[in-house]
């Protein structure tokens, strides 16, 4: 690849993840106070979203494994996320163009992601099989709010 092209793609991707930080700190400094607090994210740890529902010795330990497993399997589709990501790259400094190593590049990424997706779900979910009812009903309401609280 020329000089010129891997200068203009550095200049390019400096600018966007400038223009991205940039972003989000001016949207955080607008916010209102209410919105500076700290959302549960549903990526966080289970033990965020299950604090202060009184879980039994027995359920600590369920979720314990439940989370441990998980981590695991995050972990591992992290790196295949970061293996499409130098794919992709590969294909962008290769082609510049939306060629098809691109295209082949972007549906591992989007798969990637999309499992991680699914396993956090399932995650969720799993965690949520260990509750009481009335734990359920608390927890439910956190994994909505994560879910749902928009996030710049």
């Amino acid at each position: 690849m020329s000089r010129f092209w891997l200068n203009l793609l550095l200049t390019v991707v400096l600018a966007g993840g400038a223009g991205f930080v940039g972003a989000r700190y001016g949207a955080r400094s607008i916010a209102p106070a209410s919105a500076s607090q700290d959302p549960a994210l549903l990526r966080q740890s289970v033990h965020d979203l299950v604090m202060g529902l009184k879980l039994t010795p027995a359920q600590t330990k369920a979720i314990d494994a439940i989370e441990k497993r998980y981590v695991h399997n995050r972990n591992a589709l992290r790196v295949k996320i970061s293996q499409a990501n130098v794919e992709l790259a590969g294909a962008m400094s290769e082609e510049m163009t939306y060629g098809p190593q691109a295209q082949n590049a972007i549906d591992h990424l989007e798969a990637s992601v999309g499992e991680l997706q699914r396993q956090t779900v399932l995650y969720v979910l799993e965690v949520r099989d260990v509750l009481t009812p009335e734990q359920q009903v608390r927890y439910d309401q956190k994994v909505v709010q994560a879910l749902t609280t928009d996030l710049l």
